[in-house]
C-alpha cells in the first residue's frame, strides 16, 4: 500500500526594530498644525515613507477631533502607524493601534571596565558609523540612527541625511541634515562647503533663510548651544 505524505509548511515570524518619528500634538490644533506646516515648507519630504507615532499622553481629545487630526495629517502625507498612551475611545477598527514600550533612541551606556558594581554608568558604547563614498542625489534619503554618518561627496539640494550621531560631509552640503536623533546632545554637523537647505540637531534647526550670508560656501560646524543651533565658520 502506498501512502502519500503531504509536506507541511510552517509560518516564519520575525521581530524587527526600526526608527519611528514621534509627533506630540497639542492644543490648539490649528496652531500646532501651522507649526508643522512651517516645518514641512522647509523639508517637504521629511515624513514621506517614514513610520510616525502619535504621543497622546495628557492630551484631552475626543474621537471626532482625533479622526479630524488623523485626516489633517494624512492630507500632509503623514501616515500614523500607531499611537502611544491613547484613551480607550481612540482605539478600535480603522484607527491606528496602540503600542507600548516605546522609548527614546539613546546611545547605550556601559560602566567603566574597572568600575565597582552598582556605580552609575559613565561611558557610552562606541556607536557604529556609516561611510558613503559617493554623491547623495536629490530625492535620496540616508537614515542611520545607530551612529555617525560620513559623506565623501556632495549632498545635493533635495537630499536628506538623518543620523543618530554626528554628520560629516566632505563636499558641498546643499540638502538637509538632521543629526543627533539618538538623543546625543553633543552631535555636530560638519561640511567643507555649506549651502544647506536645513540643519537640525535635537529639535533645534536653521534653514537657508535663517543663516548668516557670510557662512555661505564656507567650511562650517553646527552644534547645539543651549536650545539653539550655533554655526561656526571653520575657515
Amino acid at each position: 500500500m502506498n501512502m502519500h505524505v503531504g509536506t507541511s509548511r510552517s509560518q516564519h515570524f520575525r521581530a524587527r526594530s526600526l526608527l519611528a518619528f514621534v509627533l506630540e500634538p497639542s492644543r490648539p490644533f490649528a496652531d500646532w498644525l501651522a507649526e508643522l506646516d512651517a516645518w514641512l515648507a522647509r523639508s517637504p519630504a521629511f515624513f514621506l515613507s517614514k513610520p510616525v507615532i502619535l504621543e497622546l499622553a495628557g492630551l484631552d481629545i475626543g474621537l471626532e477631533d482625533y479622526r479630524d487630526l488623523l485626516r489633517d495629517l494624512a492630507l500632509r502625507h503623514i501616515r500614523v502607524m500607531a499611537v502611544e498612551n491613547p484613551n480607550r475611545m481612540l482605539v478600535g477598527p480603522h484607527l491606528p493601534p496602540a503600542v507600548t514600550g516605546g522609548r527614546p533612541v539613546e546611545a547605550p551606556l556601559a560602566p567603566e571596565p574597572d568600575a565597582p558594581p552598582g556605580d552609575a554608568p559613565t561611558k557610552t558604547k562606541t556607536p557604529s558609523s556609516l561611510m558613503v563614498d559617493a554623491h547623495v542625489r536629490s530625492g535620496q534619503s540616508i537614515v542611520h540612527s545607530e551612529g555617525d554618518v560620513t559623506i565623501v561627496g556632495r549632498v545635493a539640494s533635495g537630499a536628506e541625511i538623518v543620523a543618530g550621531g554626528s554628520v560629516h560631509v566632505y563636499g558641498a552640503l546643499q540638502g538637509r541634515v538632521i543629526a543627533g536623533v539618538s538623543g546625543a546632545p553633543g552631535a555636530r554637523i560638519f561640511c567643507t562647503e555649506g549651502r544647506p537647505e536645513m540643519l537640525c540637531i535635537g529639535g533645534a534647526y536653521l534653514t537657508a533663510e535663517d543663516m548668516d550670508p557670510k557662512a555661505e560656501g564656507r567650511r562650517l560646524e553646527a552644534r547645539l548651544d543651549g536650545d539653539k543651533l550655533a554655526i561656526r565658520i571653520l575657515n
